[in-house]
């Protein structure tokens, strides 16, 4: 549920809007929904933190952030691409 409240606000749902001029409003929705559910089917990249110790060693270590903040991060960034990607612009309210 957390995820679909992060894309729907990304998608114009709260204080911003997607806007692409001589668009309607109903067509800009319908492609900000399809680009949501493609950013919410792709799954999350692995990612591995590299770091180098005091020694010269490098340390690979899991991500600090939880799975779930990070894939939601992820499927916003996908989901703003997909639609910059239409010609659109973001615009706040």
């Amino acid at each position: 549920m957390k995820r679909w409240l992060v894309l729907l606000v990304l998608a114009g749902c709260g204080t911003t809007q997607w806007n692409k001029p001589g668009v309607a409003q109903e067509v800009a929705d319908a492609d900000a929904r399809a680009c949501a559910a493609t950013a919410q089917a792709t799954p999350p990249l692995p990612r591995a933190q590299t770091t180098v110790s005091s020694s010269g060693a490098v340390l690979v270590t899991e991500p600090t952030q939880p799975l779930d903040a990070r894939r939601q991060m992820e499927q916003g960034e996908r989901m703003q691409d997909c639609m910059r990607q239409k010609g659109y612009t973001l615009k706040g309210a």
